[in-house]
C-alpha cells in the first residue's frame, strides 16, 4: 500500500480521458466536503498517474492503493484525509484461483481476461490475472464474489471451480517481461509498434487502424497518437509494452525510452 505517488507523466491528459477525470474529480470533491474515505474501481497505471496529478492540488486529501498484493499493476485506490490509515479489507477485493483440467488444458491470460468480461463484469471491477506458470489467480470486487461464482463456470472450451482464496495463498507471479531500453523517433503509436515488434511502418499502421491496438486497454484505431509516461499499447497477436520513462533524446535526436516488454 502506498501513500501519495510520485506525480509522473506529466499534465498531459488525451480528450478520451475527460470521462475518467470527470469521475475522479467528482470522487475527490466529495472526499473534501463529507471528509470521508472514498473508495474507487480497479485503476490502470495511466489512471493511477492521472489521479496522482489531480490529487496534487488537494492539500489536505492522500490517496493510498492496493491491488490484491505488493507491486500489483491494477490497483483501487481510497482517496481519505490525511488522518485515515486503512486496511487491506478497507479495500473491498477478493481473490479467487482458478481449478481446472490442467493434464488437458492451458490457459493464457487473454482468455481469462475474455471469459470475466464475457460474464457482464466491467473492466474495471476486476484487477489483475497472475500466474506461477500453471496456477492462476485474480482479483475482483469483494461485493461481486456471489455473481462471479455464479457466471464464470467456463474459460475458453474448459470447465472450471472459481476457488476463493486469502492473500496468504497469493500464487509467486511469473514475469515473463523485460526491461528495455529504446531509441525511437517519433512518439506515435505507430512508430513504438514498428520498432519493438521490427515491423514496417505501413504494417504498424495497418494495425492501428484495423482496430488491433489498444491503448490502456481502450482500442485506438489513430496511428498517430502521441504515447506518454505509464501508457500500455497492446497490439493483438504481438503482446504488450507498457512506457516506464522517456528518458530525453539521444544524440542524433531520437526519443530515449524505457519500456518493458511481453511477447506474445
Amino acid at each position: 500500500m502506498d501513500d501519495k505517488k510520485t506525480i509522473i507523466g506529466g499534465g498531459f491528459f488525451r480528450p478520451e480521458e475527460k470521462t475518467f477525470i470527470d469521475k475522479v474529480s467528482d470522487i475527490l470533491l466529495k472526499a473534501q466536503t463529507m471528509y470521508t474515505p472514498q473508495l474507487t474501481d480497479f485503476l490502470n497505471l495511466r489512471e493511477q498517474t492521472i489521479l496522482n496529478n489531480l490529487i496534487n492540488k488537494y492539500d489536505d486529501l492522500f490517496v493510498h492503493y492496493f491491488g490484491g498484493y505488493d507491486g500489483a499493476e491494477r490497483v483501487r485506490g481510497i482517496i481519505a484525509p490525511d488522518y485515515f490509515v486503512p486496511k487491506e479489507s478497507d479495500y473491498g477485493i477478493a481473490m479467487y484461483e482458478i481449478r481446472y483440467p490442467e493434464k488437458f488444458a492451458n490457459l493464457h491470460h487473454g482468455q481469462i481476461l475474455g471469459s470475466l468480461t464475457g460474464s457482464g463484469v466491467e473492466r474495471d471491477r476486476f484487477g489483475d490475472i497472475i500466474t506461477d506458470g500453471e496456477n492462476w489467480q485474480f482479483f475482483v470486487f469483494e461485493s461481486m464474489s456471489d455473481y462471479i461464482e455464479d457466471q464464470v463456470k467456463k474459460i475458453g472450451p474448459y470447465k472450471i471451480h472459481l476457488i476463493a482464496k486469502s492473500f496468504n495463498d497469493l500464487l509467486l507471479p511469473k514475469d515473463e517481461s523485460t526491461d528495455e531500453t529504446i531509441t525511437v523517433q517519433s512518439l506515435r503509436l505507430d512508430t513504438i509498434i514498428s520498432d519493438v515488434y521490427d515491423l514496417s511502418r505501413q504494417n504498424a499502421k495497418a494495425l492501428v487502424e484495423h482496430g488491433k491496438v489498444q491503448i490502456n486497454w481502450v482500442v485506438n484505431k489513430n496511428a498517430s497518437s502521441f504515447i506518454t509516461i505509464t501508457d500500455t499499447l497492446s497490439t493483438r497477436g504481438y503482446g504488450r509494452i507498457r512506457i516506464n520513462d522517456i528518458m530525453g533524446r539521444s544524440k542524433n535526436k531520437k526519443y530515449l525510452l524505457s519500456v518493458n516488454i511481453i511477447k506474445k
